[in-house]
């Protein structure tokens, strides 16, 4: 009876800790949402805005559709992430990392996602700043299609999602 009580215990424990961490990342975001780095990010993250030069130069080739990935090397979640994203092989993925001790989770990322760090990733954040990691662009000809920031961009099924808002457009269409 006594070997119960605690299994039940613990397992109420464990659950209580997990409620009381997602609570503190939920207050986290909204924090971030709330102070940014004084810049309210919504302003930065308009569909239809063209991308800054220093992020368009390090697309391959911005025709295609291309997920681009804002990181941080102390984003424990954007680590989770970078695991993730094997599952987008084919597909035109950017990742920019920011912070100081970047080849952990560098080194996390499949070899198809094309990593920028240091001067490259500061050049790009001077120009469109971001306030919350992971913050993913979905970027066609140099514009923002779509966004997912924080809790709605931590995942591959929420990476998937967001690919899926892209619409198709024949090539001979574009401009």
């Amino acid at each position: 009876m006594e070997r119960v009580i605690a299994v039940v215990l613990v397992v109420a424990c464990v659950a209580l800790t997990v409620a009381f961490l997602a609570c503190l990342r939920g207050i986290a975001e909204l924090r971030l949402r709330l102070t940014g780095r004084g810049i309210d990010p919504s302003a930065q993250l308009v569909l239809g805005r063209k991308l800054p030069e220093s992020l368009i130069r390090l697309i391959p080739d911005v025709t295609r559709d291309t997920l681009v990935i804002f990181m941080s090397s102390t984003c424990s979640t954007c680590h989770g992430l970078a695991s993730d994203l094997d599952k987008f092989a084919g597909r035109q993925v950017v990742a920019m990392i920011a912070g100081d001790s970047t080849a952990e989770l560098r080194a996390m990322l499949p070899a198809h996602v094309d990593a920028y760090d240091g001067e490259q990733a500061k050049a790009v954040d001077a120009d469109l700043p971001m306030a919350l990691w992971p913050t993913v662009i979905l970027q066609r000809d140099g514009f923002m299609v779509a966004t997912a920031t924080g809790s709605d961009a931590d995942s591959a099924a929420d990476l998937e999602v967001l690919w899926e808002q892209r619409l198709d457009v024949p090539e001979g269409t574009r401009a």
